[in-house]
């Protein structure tokens, strides 16, 4: 009996160590940004936060990181890692020092071993929310830029990223409208780039409205700035109930 429960905890000893070291290789001290990421979740993901990422790499912005730079997590994210290992490793040791005891040992670390499976499926399994694929935008304009992105998704298009530029100048146009009583001026002639304007709509369904040409002039002018493909990036300023949106 005492040979078996030791080849158990061996086992399970086992196991812990290529969990661990599994956590370990995730954790690189260099992160490539993808298109998407944002600080935040990279602060998240690497068991660190935004201030200590910004403070490592010189990041003048905190708002804008660009797909490909490359960041140091200096290593910290290897700490969850080597607790959770660590841990392990000491459900195996008191299994070990009542292998004698009674045959009921063999019931305990059974739930050792089951215990750490649970962790390591877990660690596998957890998903990454990729609906969000701003830097900087939150609230109603982040449900917009979701709701956006949703829509080209569905049609196999790239994802937009915020850009603060153009969503300052989105601010503008927003005010410049609600100041004229409808839209913003030279609109139709699209005086401050590709322009889509909203009035009377909540950031919740104004994508919708785009999409479907729902009361809106000049169709499908909206539709097609939605699902333009050469969009990368965009704006959005809400002041009121106007909404313009700005992209390039």
């Amino acid at each position: 009996m005492k040979n078996k429960l030791t080849k158990t905890i061996l086992a399970t000893l086992a196991s812990a160590t290529a969990f661990a070291a599994a956590g370990h290789s995730a954790s690189a001290n260099d992160i490539t940004i993808k298109a998407g990421d944002t600080l935040s979740q990279i602060a998240e993901d690497n068991n660190t936060t935004v201030e200590e990422l910004v403070a490592k790499n010189n990041i003048a912005n905190a708002d804008l990181i660009i797909a490909g730079d490359t960041i140091s997590t200096d290593g910290v994210a290897s700490q969850a890692a080597s607790t959770t290992a660590t841990a392990t490793a000491s459900v195996a040791a008191a299994a070990d020092e009542n292998v004698t005891a009674s045959t009921s040992d063999d019931s305990a670390n059974t739930q050792a071993t089951t215990n750490t499976n649970t962790q390591a499926q877990a660690a596998t399994t957890a998903s990454t929310d990729y609906t969000t694929y701003s830097a900087g935008a939150s609230g109603s304009v982040q449900t917009i830029i979701n709701a956006m992105n949703a829509k080209r998704a569905a049609a196999g298009l790239a994802p937009v990223s915020y850009d603060a530029s153009l969503a300052a100048t989105a601010v503008s146009r927003a005010q410049n409208a609600v100041a004229n009583g409808g839209l913003p001026t030279g609109h139709f002639q699209q005086v401050a780039g590709p322009e889509v304007v909203a009035i009377q709509w909540s950031p919740s369904s104004v994508v919708d409205a785009w999409y479907n040409e729902t009361g809106m002039l000049a169709a499908p002018a909206h539709h097609n700035w939605l699902m333009n493909a050469s969009f990368t990036k965009v704006g959005f300023g809400i002041v009121g109930d106007t909404i313009v949106g700005i992209a390039g």
